[in-house]
């Protein structure tokens, strides 16, 4: 447990895959120290495409 929350703390951008394989666990295991030791949860965030008018794409230009 202690090595999966160094190692989160260390790169918070680390997938439970990739946290697994750096650890050589499986992820299901990490996945529950993660959520239900740890307290954690995965928060995701989108970039949506936004649809500028012509005004809006000459003040990006600046």
């Amino acid at each position: 447990m202690e090595r999966v929350q160094q190692l989160v703390w260390a790169n918070k951008r680390l997938s439970v895959q990739m946290t697994a394989e750096e650890l050589h666990l499986n992820r299901e295991t990490v996945r529950n120290i993660l959520t239900d030791d740890l307290g954690m949860r995965k928060i995701s965030a989108k970039m949506v495409p936004r649809i500028l008018s012509d005004e809006q794409k000459q003040w990006q230009s600046f």
